[in-house]
């Protein structure tokens, strides 16, 4: 038994909260629609309008969904504002993404150069993509993993640089065709885990009935 006095650790007490948060699913759900939809996106303007939907309506539907399903099983999970990272600077964050993205091509660039021969061809830069965005899949994974506390979300990141490193050696009658099964294939499996997540949550968490006075 802990006494009042004993040392609090703050972090494991933010990693414990922010696993709370992913615990029903809900968010790989999103992410999955999101990167099924991503070639859609890029490929026709009219995708964009669908964007816009997605990213004012989605967190309302998001919202939703946990206040029928998971606040009446497990609470409400918040997080206070981190002083730190209001702190953090914005020219100093773009600086880190620039530095990441620039190791990201460059790892990208010399891949393709031992199995291509070549960097020079433009269509080539389209066929890698899928490899350059599994690489660039490292830094969400660090995030959660610094976040919960949990390394095994690295493996989002291993799986999505193989199989982005898989389709990329492919050969296909068109150049948007490998980015289009990357993006289907990482969606399906993202929402496929978020699905069982959720009906795991859902049947392991029943609804905690509250007593009336």
């Amino acid at each position: 038994m802990k006494l009042l006095n004993d040392k609090i650790n703050l972090k494991e007490l933010e990693q414990k909260t922010y696993n709370e948060f992913l615990i029903d699913g809900i968010p790989e759900l999103f992410m999955g629609l999101i990167l099924v939809f991503m070639p859609f996106f890029l490929l026709n303007p009219i995708f964009v309008a669908f964007m816009v939907f997605y990213l004012f309506l989605g967190p309302h539907i998001f919202e939703y969904i946990r206040q029928r399903t998971t606040y009446p099983r497990i609470g409400r999970v918040e997080f206070r504002e981190d002083e730190s990272r209001e702190n953090y600077s914005v020219k100093r964050a773009a600086l880190e993404f620039l530095i990441f993205l620039s190791v990201v091509i460059l790892v990208t660039f010399t891949v393709m150069f031992i199995f291509e021969g070549t960097i020079l061809e433009i269509s080539l830069w389209y066929s890698w993509v899928p490899f350059t965005f599994g690489l660039i899949m490292f830094g969400p994974s660090a995030f959660l993993v610094e976040k919960t506390g949990r390394r095994y979300y690295y493996v989002f990141w291993l799986f999505s640089s193989f199989l982005g490193f898989a389709i990329s050696l492919l050969n296909f009658p068109d150049i948007w065709d490998g980015m289009f099964l990357y993006f289907f294939m990482l969606g399906i499996l993202v929402m496929i885990l978020g699905i069982m997540k959720y009906f795991w949550f859902i049947r392991n968490y029943p609804i905690i009935e509250l007593e009336e006075e």
